[in-house]
């Protein structure tokens, strides 16, 4: 899948799970609404964290536990990997939410990027 594909599946799930509705499309609420979002993304971030605070290697998926969705059991997989997703898939959403070409703008940056000198002038991250 494309990453403009992968953005409007993240939209799309989100929206079948009730994620936008009645949503503001415009003024104060809408600032709150994608304030929240960009939250919620930087959350995922604090979790990736977590999990190398924690000992677990930055490749590392694991499945603490079994949940049941009918007769199917499900693992969820957890890690740095499972909240590395999860941020993309935050970003996707908030992307596909705000009519945001996620993939044109990451080839724009990218070629930007490109011109850019060593270490961008000498930062150290």
């Amino acid at each position: 899948m494309s990453i403009r594909e992968l953005q409007a599946l993240a939209y799309k799930q989100s929206a079948d799970k009730g994620f936008h509705d009645n949503e503001p499309t415009e003024g104060p609420e809408l600032l709150m609404l994608n304030s929240q979002r960009i939250a919620l993304m930087h959350s995922e971030l604090s979790e990736a964290l977590e999990e190398l605070r924690s000992g677990k290697a930055p490749n590392e998926t694991y499945y603490p536990e079994a949940g049941s969705f009918g007769a199917h059991r499900l693992y969820k997989p957890e890690g740095v990997p499972s909240e590395m997703a999860d941020v993309v898939i935050r970003v996707m959403d908030f992307c596909g939410a705000n009519d945001i070409d996620l993939e044109s703008i990451i080839t724009e940056k990218l070629a930007y990027n490109a011109t850019r000198g060593h270490k961008h002038g000498g930062k150290q991250f």
